[in-house]
């Protein structure tokens, strides 16, 4: 047998303790623990931001950081014509359909897919096929043989292939084994599938492709044989492990995966399982989806190192979701986003504000339900200890900056009126610092005790800005949208700010967002939804806003979480528990990130962790 050195060109290192930066491909040999290291492959399955529209019957494409997800079905009865975009991490709204589809199928990439055939309850059996460019969709060449449910398209927006499906209205016998090839303006019928077949799980390309399981209704019965096509023919290949249709897949002919769907007809079994295919082999990946889910949205074009499935339905049957995982088969751990309870706060509170980050938190101000409060306290990630008091009680006032030099601007008397003083903490106490010219509430602010300024406002939905430059306030550019309770990057500069969120007096709620540059607002792209009263934290290019109203009165608090990336918010991962009036919220990311409280008043807290990638070590045998 040859050496690992003559196989590799390197010798196997000898080393007391684990290297901290390993190398894929690497072997070391640990002298402590008498064991074979290197990096191993693992899969899993994660949670990423959710998807905005809950669906099933939807379609995907694109890969594991560029996808699309468009119509489908919100309830069984109706059509969507809605498109999504994901960018690794969560959804944006993207370019409308022409016309709503459900049934439909898709491949392609983010800014090159196909929508193809489908149905418009309910109305079934489309031969229409549509072009998307990044922005728009537009006509594409018709199938010449109508249909709905034959799951994926394979391929590109130019080179695509689409097997099977089913005819509801044309063929009473419904599934089909008709095959057909696109090459970027028209359908060309192809050698057929060996048998008839609807809702497989088909994954590879126009020329390279797989079809498994899938539903036949001659007689009516779930499948688990799997046909490759080269290009012309189809040839059988291995059987996956049990019957499986209405399931998720995506990757090449010869690194296929499959996941989710169901076993069977009648009331069949909804199932979370992940197999593996090489080209003539299924096999059970150990990762499995959060929770058993069919009939929803795949990254038709990922590989099968990385891809993501959104939306569907979960049991029970007709429990329709907008959740969406990220697969992923490396040798990196991938441990999600996520929010996490943190310290209890003393008091029950809503309404104050903060500065800095976890471990070196400030919280200060707020209501406890009957009357303003002069609390502060400081927080090292997980407890919170008594600063210095207020001299005066105050509520929602804007606050940034950072745990030894934090400043407290403007806010609500308690009781009385909007105030437009100010304070500054030294780390241990208040002190007076400049008044403002423009008394206001329910405002934003972002940067430091010496160099911030402050947006926004109640009473009367505010466009003002002003400027503090450590001892006193000048005018800044005015907003182009005056708002209240709405939401800011406390992590930002002066010269770099963010707003979004908020009550403009407007139905329904404002989407609009603005940066500012230390001069003037530009208006950006809108939030996903409109919502007032929520936490805000983060930078100018890395803005998080989370929880808060979606709309007027009680309960209609959220736990939804979105994250700017400096032109885009996207969807992220959701807190644990839905609040409003969180605003003593801060933190600059990726790391950092807290919320206080809820109305009415609470003492919970959370903290925000960012995604996260460890070398998987394992331990190989000797022998």
């Amino acid at each position: 047998m040859a050496a690992y050195k003559d196989l590799i060109g390197q010798k196997i290192t000898k080393v007391s303790s684990d290297p901290s930066d390993i190398n894929t491909g690497q072997i070391f040999y640990n002298s402590t623990s008498q064991t074979l290291k290197g990096l191993g492959l693992t899969s899993s399955w994660i949670s990423t931001g959710a998807m905005l529209n809950a669906e099933y019957r939807n379609a995907g494409a694109g890969t594991l950081t560029a996808g699309l997800a468009f119509g489908g079905s919100p309830n069984g009865t109706s059509s969507d014509d809605k498109t999504e975009e994901y960018n690794g991490t969560g959804w944006t709204s993207a370019g409308q359909m022409p016309a709503n589809r459900s049934y439909l199928s898709g491949c392609g990439l983010q800014t090159a897919a196909l929508s193809i055939g489908g149905a418009a309850i309910p109305s079934y059996d489309s031969n229409v096929t549509l072009e998307y460019d990044g922005t728009n969709w537009t006509a594409g060449g018709n199938l010449n043989t109508p249909r709905n449910s034959a799951q994926n398209g394979m391929g590109v927006q130019t080179a695509a292939l689409l097997a099977g499906g089913d005819r509801v209205s044309q063929d009473p016998t419904r599934a089909v084994a008709n095959c057909e090839q696109y090459n970027g303006s028209s359908w060309t019928a192809v050698t057929a599938l060996p048998r008839v077949g609807e809702s497989s799980q088909n994954f590879g390309t126009s020329t390279a492709g797989t079809v498994s399981g899938g539903f036949d209704t001659s007689p009516n019965t779930v499948r688990s044989d799997s046909l490759n096509w080269d290009g012309s023919s189809w040839t059988a290949s291995g059987n996956l492990p049990s019957t499986r249709q209405r399931g998720f897949s995506f990757g090449t002919q010869t690194a296929g995966i499959v996941c989710g769907g169901n076993t069977g007809t009648g009331s069949p079994t909804i199932i979370n399982t992940t197999l593996d295919y090489d080209g003539s082999t299924f096999s059970v990946n150990p990762a499995t989806l959060s929770s058993p889910r069919q009939l929803g949205a795949p990254s038709t074009n990922a590989t099968s190192s990385g891809g993501w499935v959104g939306a569907g339905t979960s049991p029970p049957i007709g429990g329709v979701t907008n959740i969406s995982e990220e697969f992923n088969q490396q040798t990196n751990t991938i441990t999600a986003a996520a929010w996490a309870s943190g310290g209890t706060y003393p008091t029950n509170i809503y309404g104050s504000s903060a500065a800095g980050n976890t471990p070196a938190g400030l919280v200060f101000g707020g209501y406890n339900g009957s009357a303003g409060v002069t609390t502060t306290t400081e927080y090292d990630g997980s407890t919170f200890s008594s600063g210095g008091a207020l001299p005066a009680a105050k509520r929602y006032l804007a606050g940034f900056g950072t745990q030894t030099a934090a400043l407290a601007a403007k806010g609500k008397g308690s009781p009385g009126p909007a105030v437009a003083t100010s304070e500054e903490y030294d780390g241990s106490s208040w002190t007076a610092g400049g008044t403002a010219s423009d008394a206001k509430m329910s405002l934003a602010g972002s940067g430091t005790q010496t160099s911030g300024v402050v947006f926004g406002g109640n009473p009367s939905a505010s466009n003002s800005t002003e400027e503090y430059n450590g001892s006193s306030w000048t005018s800044g550019g005015n907003l182009n949208t005056g708002r209240g309770n709405h939401s800011g990057s406390v992590g930002g500069t002066q010269t770099a700010a963010l707003t979004f969120f908020g009550d403009d007096g407007s139905t329904p709620l404002t989407l609009n967002v603005e940066e500012y540059n230390g001069t003037s607002w530009s208006e950006q792209n809108n939030v996903p939804a409109g919502r007032f009263a929520g936490g805000g934290a983060g930078t100018q290019t890395a803005g998080y806003g989370f929880g808060g109203y979606t709309a007027p009165g009680v309960p209609n608090q959220t736990t939804s979480t979105i994250k700017y990336d400096g032109t885009t918010f996207a969807t992220f991962a959701n807190m644990g528990t839905a609040r409003g009036y969180n605003s003593g919220s801060a933190g600059t990311g990726p790391a950092g990130v807290f919320t206080v409280g809820d109305f009415p008043a609470a003492n919970s807290t959370e903290e925000l962790t960012e995604e996260t990638e460890t070398a998987n070590v394992a331990t190989f045998g000797t022998n």
